[in-house]
């Protein structure tokens, strides 16, 4: 049994992953914001609980040492920032990602009782536009102020490896998908618009874009946080295919029962944008690749959606 702690349990990705370490065996707390919902988490027993929130370094030490976990999985993060006339984005990517990145570092560097491993989520978007495929050793040129924060967290991690005590990894993930996503990212808004017999519309039909299903990811972080030496600072989790959004969209036309006219899109106004990532590495250290064929993920995820809807509807 391992004392997991896991930031960002809340979250689509954290939720999963608390899930699957009790499913283990593993004694699992979550470190979340005050006001944060635990919905996500809603059913499940056995989980501690802390509401400390991830920017007072004093706080998440008391965390840290009265829970003394041997592994941290950080997947807090926000994923999207508007950008303004006044760069406000920047700043405020700066204070939801990196910050408390490093102040969570700082804790677990002066708790009692540092972990063995620290495993953060990061993604493929800290690439950018640079060659394809995308490998770990790519010099990065980010697209927004989500990619850069992310990106500088990399290499703050990477720069203070030699003054932690403890092994940290960036995951660079794909494109997640599956239950309990929020509409806010593709495949869920339109699995949930057709299933309400709504309309879906596609602003860059031909993008290609790599999708891993949460299953996988959720293997693929245990088996780094098991044995974070093998990964090195960064590592991709991802399929190495990206499937263009335009097919995707019409398998989950099928697959939802959907009329075919429900999905339609605009004529392309630029080149596509093609995100995809080199996946050796994790095949290499861990034996590990993506299982999760993506219609089978996108078939469990619209079952997953229609029981939702009809629990809510019984409510």
């Amino acid at each position: 049994m391992t004392r997991v702690l896991i930031t960002g349990a809340s979250g689509f990705i954290g939720s999963h992953l608390a899930r699957a370490c009790l499913a283990r065996g593993d004694e699992v707390a979550v470190l979340t914001r005050p006001d944060s919902s635990l919905d996500r988490l809603q059913g499940v027993s056995g989980i501690r609980v802390f509401t400390d929130g991830y920017s007072d370094v004093a706080a998440i030490k008391r965390v840290a040492n009265a829970f003394r976990p041997q592994v941290v999985l950080h997947t807090a993060a926000q994923t999207k920032f508007a950008e303004t006339d006044d760069l406000a984005d920047l700043n405020a990517s700066i204070l939801q990602n990196l910050s408390t990145l490093v102040a969570i570092l700082s804790a677990l560097a002066i708790c009692d009782q540092p972990p063995d491993a620290f495993v953060r989520t990061g993604s493929i978007a800290e690439y950018g536009d640079i060659k394809l495929p995308y490998v770990e050793t790519s010099r990065e040129n980010p697209r927004n102020s989500y990619g850069a924060s992310l990106v500088a967290g990399t290499q703050y991690i990477e720069m203070a490896q030699p003054r932690l005590p403890f092994k940290a990894v960036t995951a660079r993930l794909a494109l997640t998908y599956g239950p309990g996503q929020s509409e806010d990212f593709f495949i869920p808004h339109a699995i949930g618009r057709l299933l309400r017999k709504a309309p879906v519309f596609l602003h860059r039909p031909h993008d290609r874009r790599d999708l891993i299903h949460i299953d996988d990811i959720v293997e693929a972080l245990l088996l780094i946080a098991d044995a974070p030496d093998k990964a090195g600072s960064v590592i991709n989790v991802v399929t190495g295919d990206a499937p263009d959004m335009a097919a995707v969209a019409g398998e989950l036309q099928v697959l939802t029962g959907a009329a075919p006219d429900m999905v339609s899109s605009a004529p392309p106004k630029d080149d596509p944008v093609l995100l995809v990532s080199d996946p050796s590495q994790m095949a290499e250290r861990y034996g590990w690749s993506a299982k999760i064929a993506l219609r089978e993920g996108l078939e469990r995820t619209v079952q997953w959606t229609k029981q939702s809807q009809q629990a809510e509807m019984n409510a």
